[in-house]
């Protein structure tokens, strides 16, 4: 009974920790129960799943890259909008370069530029040598603004259409973040149900084994069985005490797991009220599949031949690096030349210049440069759509596959379910026909732990047809 009991976990735990969580839910926080003064949180499948889609970190985080390829769209459509730039600057000239000239100025107009400073005092008059001359003032001022306008670019049209599919590629990847949230949610719901249903019978268990072992007691009392058959039962009695606490503990860590998949906080109370009967009456459990598996429909799918027309538009884009590019710009600017520091001084002038111009490049040879880029894009197109074939196979086998499992996991289920009933009825003739004294105590623990096994497949059995019909609605993208 024991190894049964610790397969049948074995069997939870598989069924719901997805790759990657494992280690990330060994602590636990005790059953759920109401807390008076906390808000409680009460769901259903359906709204643990409309509840993950607002709050969990997944999608959180899914829908900000959403958010981000938006702004990578308006990066690149700015980029060839109008450019404005402003710059100013300040020179403080502390000292002003000398240059020599031919000393043929007048006598009259040498001594006017010492008088004014642009010549030193000690400037000879008549010299016919050469004469030293300081140009420029001390304090220069600056200002200017730029426009720039790309007018053509064929890199840049190629981008923008780049972009626009790297937005739609978010936004699938979003799609796929949110079928695998609302599947993870779905598988844990689904376990704290069957673990809860599981707690039940073998609560129900321990209670019919006590009363077993009271009525063997007395009858050892009376001399009518031995020490061994009251011992027998009472092992089986501690087996199942010691399976429901670890069952409550692993219960604890299934309602953490559920709450991280909710983005919810660890303290607050959380209520799940579907039941599991509502559960299986509500999920299409019949062992059929009705829709037919649409492959280009697939999210993932749809993500590979997203991948197929970025690197098309990468090819487009390194062939149109070939083609010449214009734009234009125009510059205004204003400077002020003083001897001193007076920029706003309303009464000096500043002086004013503009610019209107064209640019354009031509690319005439690069050594091989772009045509190597150009292959390398053409070669990594080729991957993409082996990919995208490879996709498609894999996708097509994969549904085949999770179909199988599907049907498979429902015949299971149906011969655990009559087994589990066969195996009840068994233990509760038996049971009875111990109580009356008709047989031993080997016989009734036999029963006991025929009828834990057939519970503990039939639970597995659910789990397993649960989470086949959850991963096949999956890849349907119905969840």
């Amino acid at each position: 009974m024991t190894r049964a009991m610790i397969r049948f976990t074995g069997l939870m735990l598989m069924a719901v920790l997805i790759p990657g969580y494992g280690a990330s839910f060994a602590q636990g926080m005790g059953q759920e129960r109401e807390q008076p003064g906390q808000d409680t949180l009460r769901l259903t499948v359906p709204q643990a799943q409309s509840h993950a889609m607002e709050h969990s970190t997944q999608m959180k985080n899914a829908r900000l890259d959403v958010q981000v390829a938006d702004k990578e769209v308006w990066e690149t459509t700015a980029s060839g909008l109008p450019q404005v730039n402003a710059s100013g600057s300040y020179n403080n000239n502390l000292s002003l370069s000398t240059q020599l000239f031919p000393n043929f100025i007048e006598p009259t107009i040498i001594n006017v530029l010492k008088e004014q400073g642009v010549l030193p005092p000690d400037t000879p008059v008549g010299d016919p040598e050469m004469i030293e001359v300081k140009f420029g003032t001390q304090h220069n001022f600056d200002g200017s603004v730029t426009v720039n306008q790309l007018i053509f670019s064929g890199p840049y049209i190629v981008g923008l259409q780049a972009s626009r599919v790297y937005k739609s590629l978010s936004q699938q990847r979003r799609q796929l973040t949110e079928l695998e949230v609302k599947a993870n949610v779905t598988r844990t719901y689904h376990s704290i149900q069957l673990t809860e249903r599981n707690i039940r019978i073998l609560e129900e268990n321990l209670k019919s084994l006590n009363q077993s072992l009271k009525d063997a007691r007395a009858l050892y009392e009376q001399g009518m069985v031995e020490q061994t058959d009251v011992d027998r039962i009472q092992i089986s009695v501690s087996s199942i005490q010691n399976t429901i606490k670890s069952t409550h503990r692993q219960l604890e860590q299934l309602h953490n797991l559920l709450k991280i998949q909710l983005g919810m906080e660890l303290d607050r109370p959380l209520v799940l009220t579907q039941s599991l009967q509502d559960i299986i009456r509500t999920t299409k459990l019949d062992g059929s599949v009705d829709q037919e598996f649409q492959v280009e429909e697939n999210v993932n799918y749809q993500l590979m031949d997203t991948q197929v027309r970025l690197s098309e538009l990468d090819v487009k884009r390194r062939k149109s690096e070939y083609l010449p590019s214009l734009s234009a710009f125009y510059n205004y600017r204003q400077n002020a030349m003083r001897d001193k520091f007076n920029p706003l001084d309303g009464d000096k002038k500043w002086y004013e210049a503009s610019t209107l111009g064209f640019q354009l490049n031509m690319p005439i040879f690069s050594s091989g440069q772009r045509i190597s880029r150009v292959q390398q894009a053409e070669l990594q197109l080729q991957k993409t759509q082996n990919n995208l074939s490879n996709t498609r196979k894999s996708l097509v086998n994969q549904f085949i596959q999770t179909k199988n499992n599907y049907f498979t996991a429902y015949d299971n289920y149906q011969t655990a379910q009559q087994n589990m009933k066969l195996a009840r009825r068994v233990y509760q003739r038996i049971s009875k026909k111990y109580s009356e004294g008709m047989t031993g105590s080997m016989e009734l623990t036999q029963a006991n732990r025929d009828y834990l096994n057939a519970e503990s497949e039939y639970i597995s059995g659910l789990v397993e047809l649960l989470n086949a019909r959850t991963e096949l609605d999956k890849i349907l993208n119905e969840l």
